[in-house]
């Protein structure tokens, strides 16, 4: 998993950061997964936060998707 994270001041923030960040996106993956009979986009790529603070996966597909804080995709 290819973490992007920017605009952290400290080392320990950006850990922090990192932790959580894969954190969510594991648990976003595992719910997302669980609505397919047939998950077809792979593991898990990349993973960053967009401009709104959404966090946002990418996929060995190519596709990605937005994730809220309740676990919505989109």
């Amino acid at each position: 998993m290819h973490t992007v994270i920017k605009g952290t001041k400290t080392v320990e923030e950006f850990k922090q950061l990192k932790a959580y960040l894969e954190q969510r996106a594991t648990e976003h993956f595992e719910e997302h997964k669980k609505a397919f009979e047939n998950w077809k986009e792979g593991e898990i790529e990349k993973v960053w936060i967009d401009g709104k603070g959404n966090i946002c996966i990418e996929y060995e597909s190519g596709n990605w998707w937005h994730y809220n804080e309740q676990g919505e995709w989109w």
